[in-house]
């Protein structure tokens, strides 16, 4: 394998360093115009409720108390409610009720669940073109989710912690760190360039480079003879 020069390469790279700049700057603008005119921007709405004591009707009378069951219960149903907020039936329910052009499918793609570990409190997330819409679906999504658990369980346990609000800023583009990333990609790109043209040029470039390929000193050098300079030097002189 051939030796590499570190000095040679690194005085190889301040020749070319002109290129560096010009594919980094090419790259940083190339991402900003990207995160800017090629992303679609999405906001991102997100509603929050707990298991609270599980509430019960007995002979038209309702029981609210807290036990050691009602807590282990809640437990139990916190994986539960986090598949049925998924499901087809409650998304067909939020479609039809906001009158949303997408199908069920897409609804669902667009809804991130998460249960907090060892808690009882669970997100729903909803991402949108439209921060306004994303919002609506959020706090839609809890009403019908608590309708269904009431239908299903017969129980009253869901306290809304946080309501769906509109956000400001789309959550999916990032100008700065794509500016950033761009330009280092252009960096990286630009110096692995320049390094295999210098790795894979075996031309002579000077006279060590003789010596090195056929190992004998070199006793003597011609000038480059330059015909237009010397008439020039003859007749100017």
């Amino acid at each position: 394998m051939e030796e590499i020069d570190i000095k040679e390469l690194l005085n190889v790279l301040l020749k070319k360093l002109y290129i560096v700049i010009i594919v980094t700057i090419i790259g940083a603008i190339a991402g900003f115009i990207y995160s800017r005119y090629m992303i679609d921007p999405l906001y991102k709405s997100t509603t929050s409720f707990v298991l609270s004591q599980v509430t019960s009707t007995k002979n038209d009378v309702q029981i609210s108390e807290i036990t050691q069951n009602d807590v282990t219960l809640n437990q139990k149903l916190v994986s539960t409610y986090s598949e049925i907020i998924k499901s087809k039936t409650i998304a067909k329910q939020v479609i039809s009720k906001l009158d949303l052009a997408m199908s069920e499918e897409e609804f669902m793609s667009r809804i991130t669940v998460n249960a907090k570990d060892d808690t009882e409190l669970i997100l729903i997330s909803v991402s949108n073109e439209d921060p306004i819409l994303a919002s609506d679906i959020a706090n839609c999504l809890v009403e019908v989710f608590r309708e269904k658990i009431s239908e299903v369980y017969k129980i009253e346990n869901l306290s809304v912690i946080d309501i769906a609000e509109p956000s400001i800023y789309p959550y999916n583009i990032g100008t700065f760190k794509n500016t950033c990333l761009f330009g280092m990609i252009g960096l990286v790109l630009s110096c692995g360039i320049i390094f295999i043209i210098y790795y894979f040029d075996n031309t002579i470039k000077k006279q060590e480079d003789i010596e090195e390929l056929l190992g004998v000193p070199v006793i003597a050098s011609i000038a480059l003879y330059n015909e237009e300079l010397e008439a020039e030097n003859v007749y100017g002189n």
